[in-house]
């Protein structure tokens, strides 16, 4: 027989052997016995009276024997768990020793090692790949032991994180309490400022209409006008004198002597007299003379009145005056230094119990409005003073100082308020979802700050506030952004969900988008930034390690983080945080 006869014989048997080997007719065929197939499956594969099989997605039924036969039969590929014939099917590896594995079945007898199936099963046909999966189970294992006593010691440097945050949820909480309190006895000392404010100023405004009535006033505000008046006259009559200076001038300059115009000769002379030119045209030098028109003495020119002077007159404020008129007697006699603070009787306000404060506040303003129209209270106080050069007429000492009271008092009380929101923010934030954690662990973490050195930079990562880049050679600093939220992309509340940060709003690049830093945290014993990428222009990725990610077995079970565990809890006490972090070397 020739080698050109035996070759096709040889083909034919190549393609047939994986066939053979893949039925293996002569021993009965049974869920167990069919190769690449998934146990969670058997009960589907079950051989049945009439010998046939059903499709996993119902289309066809075809003979029990048709079963891995190397011939793709279901649409979904149900019948050829062990060959490659269906491109859309899936081997099932055993991997004894290790953690059992599956592969699409297009990669059955491919030549190729896949890690999926360390025992080598889906090269069945080709013995490519031995079975390493002792090996490789091993490493695995210790591996996972590693990171469970690291998983172990984290949760109970956790644990720390949740006793501190469940301390400082009831400090809020108490402290949240008492501001309550504050607030509402703050509104009651604003509203009785404001009431106070108002008769105050509704006095001041009668008070001050009643004395523009006087003669006095009403005596300035006519003299007022009669210098307005004046300063217009004095112009006028100044642009005049200065027109007419004008006109001799040019007459004497051009005046011919020969003509015996005596009225224009008259009118030269008297110019030439009132100026001190005559003298110089009789000696017949020529030379111009400048006018001298100043014939008042150096103590006339001293008496002459500025326009300054009149302008400061012009804008004095007369109502500003009227306010302080009554005050600024009684003020420079005594120099009481209550008076200067805004009164005393303003003072005890501040020692009068809340349950006589109605009363005492009526006989207050009796007494303020009695000594104000006697004159025996006043003085220019600071609110005063401050009220005058804020622009604006002035307000009287006690409208300014019970201004500046229920100014105080307002802001007092926003700043409460503010106080009170932030604490509200922080203790919800406390109470899990995507605030600190499901346990408020992270709160803890609130503005701790871990950097690395890397090339010519020191990266720094603050928790919940912002990501920086510091040259090593200059100092200079690039702001890389501000914490934005957590991980949107999974289940809020789960251990993924806290397993990533973003930063964002950066400072921004150079011919490039804003900085930003995503941020993959780990458990860890220790805060700890371990590593910094840039895989796309100005968007860095932070590798990081944290206790705070350290959730306990039984969370990692339910997926969902609930506390530090009962075993946790007993550790719990004093400051276990250095404890536990010791014990890493002990366990690790």
């Amino acid at each position: 027989m020739t080698f050109n006869t035996l070759l096709p014989l040889l083909s034919l048997l190549a393609i047939a052997t994986p066939t053979a080997l893949a039925q293996e007719p002569n021993k009965p065929l049974t869920p167990e016995s069919i190769r690449g197939l998934n146990p969670a499956l058997y009960d589907k594969y079950e051989p049945n009276p009439s010998n046939v099989f059903t499709c996993l997605d119902g289309s066809k039924v075809i003979l029990y024997s048709s079963i891995n036969d190397d011939y793709c039969d279901c649409p979904d590929g149900s019948d050829e768990p062990g060959t490659s014939a269906c491109p859309n099917g899936v081997f099932w590896c055993k991997n004894e020793g290790h953690i059992p594995g599956q592969i699409l079945s297009s990669r059955v007898n491919d030549g190729l090692c896949d890690p999926e199936c360390c025992d080598g099963s889906d090269e069945w046909a080709t013995g490519a790949c031995p079975n390493r999966c002792d090996e490789i189970g091993r490493a695995h294992r210790e591996a996972t032991e590693a990171e469970r006593k690291t998983r172990k010691t984290g949760a109970k440097i956790r644990g720390t994180y949740i006793k501190w945050a469940q301390g400082e949820k009831k400090r809020l909480e108490d402290e949240l309490e008492k501001k309550r309190s504050e607030v509402k006895a703050k509104e009651a000392e604003v509203e009785r400022a404001r009431i106070a404010l108002e008769k105050v100023e509704e006095f001041s405004k009668k008070d001050l209409e009643k004395k523009k009535q006087s003669p006095l006033y009403l005596s300035l505000l006519s003299h007022r006008l009669a210098l307005t008046r004046l300063r217009s006259r004095t112009s006028r009559l100044q642009s005049e004198l200065d027109a007419l200076h004008s006109i001799l001038s040019d007459l004497a300059k051009g005046y011919n002597p020969n003509y015996q115009d005596m009225a224009v000769k008259a009118a030269v002379v008297g110019y030439e007299e009132l100026t001190g030119t005559a003298a110089a045209r009789s000696s017949g030098e020529g030379e111009e003379v400048k006018p001298d028109v100043q014939k008042d003495t150096q103590e006339d020119e001293e008496e002459e009145i500025k326009d300054w002077e009149l302008d400061e007159l012009d804008r004095k404020d007369l109502e500003a005056l009227l306010l302080s008129d009554i005050t600024e007697v009684s003020g420079n006699d005594n120099g009481n230094e209550d008076d200067l603070d805004g009164g005393l009787l303003w003072k005890i306000d501040e020692y009068i119990p809340d349950s006589m404060y109605d009363s005492w506040e009526t006989v207050r303003d009796t007494m303020i409005d009695w000594m104000i129209r006697f004159g025996l209270i006043g003085g220019k106080s600071k609110a005063g003073s401050k009220a005058k050069t804020s622009g604006g007429a002035a307000d009287g000492p006690h409208v300014a100082a019970a201004k500046e009271k229920h100014r105080n008092l307002a802001n007092d009380l926003n700043k409460l308020r503010n106080e009170i929101t932030k604490s509200e923010e922080t203790i919800g934030k406390l109470g899990g979802g995507s605030g600190f954690g499901p346990s408020g662990e992270w709160k803890k973490l609130d503005g701790t700050c871990v950097d690395k050195v890397s090339g010519d930079y020191t990266y720094e990562l603050c928790f919940f506030g912002r990501a920086t880049q510091k040259s090593n050679k200059d100092g200079s600093s690039n702001y890389m952004g501000t914490f934005s939220h957590w991980n949107t992309d999974a289940e809020e509340g789960s251990l993924s969900y806290y397993s990533k940060q973003m930063y964002k709003n950066g400072a921004k690049c150079w011919n490039g988008p804003m900085r930003s830093v995503g941020v993959d945290i780990t458990c860890g014993t220790k805060n700890e930034l371990l590593s910094i990428s840039e895989p796309e222009k100005c968007e860095y990725r932070f590798k990081v390690t944290s206790p705070a990610l350290c959730w306990p077995d039984e969370e990692l079970q339910a997926g969902v983080g609930a506390g530090a565990g009962e075993d946790v809890k007993a550790e719990v006490g004093g400051d276990k945080e250095a404890k536990a972090e010791a014990e890493v070397k002990d366990e690790l």
